[in-house]
């Protein structure tokens, strides 16, 4: 799946997802925005100033804004798969999801040079199965979870690209606890229609 410009006189104003159902122009995601502006302007409304009390007004408005947030990166995502190459692309999204590995650095710098304790941890905390061949220096990770983790992704409009993303958070990582670079690739990705994401990493040789 990914956002297309539309390639007319509001070629500017409109995107296209492709790959879901339907089609979103900017005027269909106004009016999407304006729906949802609406609930939030009634849920702060004084008829609602009793649920405040209990929370559920904060709870619309930060679920709001976190599907707003995921609709806006969806369309930003698609617009640098339109615009830019694909060796540049990747770059940037690798180059994120290695600046989102070093928000453990606690972790990881518990566990350098020792990545048997590291799948350990792992396998507590996130993943199905953490398998490594010491003599290949094959590591092969199938994660726990049904649904993409990423905070930031919308599983009915993110562009699969954006999986470029966490092959840079497992470059990052592997080769900080191993001290050796490594390659990282997807087996498997939710967002390229996958069951759950499975992960091969290769230490250089």
């Amino acid at each position: 799946m990914r956002v297309t410009a539309i390639t007319d006189i509001d070629s500017v104003e409109k995107y296209r997802i492709r790959g879901k159902e339907g089609t979103m122009t900017r005027t269909d995601f106004m009016k999407c925005t304006l729906r949802m502006c609406s609930c939030a302007a009634l849920a702060f409304s004084p008829q609602a100033s009793a649920q405040a009390e209990s929370g559920n007004v904060e709870v619309d408005e930060l679920k709001w804004k976190l599907d707003a947030s995921r609709q806006r990166f969806a369309i930003l995502v698609g617009i640098l798969d339109e615009n830019l190459d694909e060796t540049t692309r990747k770059k940037i999204f690798e180059s994120l999801g290695r600046q989102c590995a070093k928000q453990y650095s606690d972790l990881i710098e518990r566990y350098q040079g020792n990545i048997d304790g590291f799948l350990d941890e792992i396998r507590k905390r996130w993943v199905e199965k953490a398998e490594y061949d010491k003599e290949t220096g094959r590591i092969r990770i199938t994660d726990r979870s049904k649904t993409c983790t990423c905070p930031l992704v919308d599983q009915s409009l993110t562009p699969q690209d954006f999986c470029d993303c966490t092959l840079g958070w497992q470059k990052e990582t592997y080769s900080a606890i191993l001290g050796k670079p490594v390659d990282a690739e997807l087996e498997e990705s939710i967002l390229r229609g996958g069951s759950r994401c499975v992960f091969r990493i290769q230490v250089r040789s």
